[in-house]
């Protein structure tokens, strides 16, 4: 049977160092040894090599259309156009480290990252780049990119304005007998890791993990809160919140409700969500304890049917 060492924290390390050279009685040759001993009888564990990137690779401009839709899911013609559409810098785009970057390769890199689930030392070896300054470009140019469009997030008006009449309308062909819906709303969680207490908890009572539990799955997660259109739009974002929180208290924090009743061209018209939402102005719900056959039973069939638009906008947007 062989010992594995555990992983020990900077301080255990430092304060293991101290006793053995203690115990060398300051003598650098009986440290050494020692530490040779300790070392091969598994006592310590040398920490592995840092994989090597390849620094002759590097972002090509003249990518063949077919090859970059597969890295980039866009063409450079077409990320050039992005680039312009996003307001990115349209010399070189700076990080707070100093690091300089062209603004189409700085969006090839956002692409990548969110095309590829390879790790991220594949993803910037591929750019020629360390893991360390291609995630400082990464953060860099989405904290741009959220800057400038934050509030497309939260609600993207522009985009159905106009067409809301005719989200309705696709709704009610596709046998909603609900005619005024024209979107969807729904919660979904996504799952992280068991969190630490802070060094400096803002209070006493402060429980990290008891937040984030969702006593539904059982698992840690945090919240989103998603609005999706009939061809699959993803209309308004809000989020992440802690896991155990309600969609009804999701919704409340979001302030969506009031947002429609403020810009008031959503009269005569609702969104459709599950049971858990209940219903009030702008919102729709199915009936609850409807008996089988009846005509509650069969609306909730029918519209259960054409909400799966918004589980197929969380199904895309999940694992990236």
């Amino acid at each position: 049977m062989v010992f594995v060492a555990p992983k020990l924290t900077a301080d255990q390390g430092t304060e293991i160092l101290c006793q053995v050279w203690a115990a060398a009685r300051g003598r650098r040759k009986r440290f050494l040894a020692n530490m040779s001993t300790l070392i091969a009888n598994h006592c310590f564990r040398l920490l592995d090599h840092e994989p090597r990137i390849n620094f002759s690779n590097s972002f090509n401009l003249a990518l063949h259309d077919s090859t970059a839709r597969v890295r980039y899911n866009f063409t450079i013609a077409q990320l050039h156009r992005v680039s312009i559409q996003l307001q990115l810098p349209q010399d070189n785009l700076r990080t707070p480290e100093g690091d300089v970057v062209s603004s189409v390769e700085a969006l090839a890199m956002v692409c990548r990252r969110l095309t590829d689930p390879s790790k991220l030392f594949t993803v910037a070896d591929g750019f020629g780049r360390s893991t360390t300054a291609y995630n400082r470009k990464l953060k860099t140019t989405i904290a741009i990119m959220y800057a400038n469009h934050a509030t497309l997030l939260y609600f993207a008006r522009a985009t159905v304005l106009k067409p809301q009449d005719d989200y309705s309308a696709a709704v009610a062909r596709k046998g909603s007998p609900l005619r005024a819906c024209w979107a969807f709303i729904d919660g979904t969680k996504q799952y992280i890791a068991r969190p630490s207490a802070r060094a400096n908890p803002e209070s006493s009572f402060e429980n990290l993990q008891r937040s984030v539990y969702s006593g539904h799955p059982r698992r840690h997660c945090l919240n989103w809160q998603a609005v999706t259109a009939p061809d699959g739009l993803i209309i308004s974002v809000y989020g992440p919140v802690e896991g155990r929180r309600h969609d009804t208290t999701m919704l409340i924090m979001s302030g969506l409700l009031e947002y429609m009743h403020k810009e008031g061209w959503f009269e005569g018209n609702v969104i459709y969500g599950d049971p858990a939402y209940g219903t009030a102005d702008y919102l729709c719900y199915p009936f609850p304890l409807a008996t089988p056959g009846s005509v509650q039973a069969e609306f909730n069939a029918r519209m259960s049917n054409v909400r799966e638009a918004v589980e197929w906008g969380f199904g895309r947007v999940k694992p990236l």
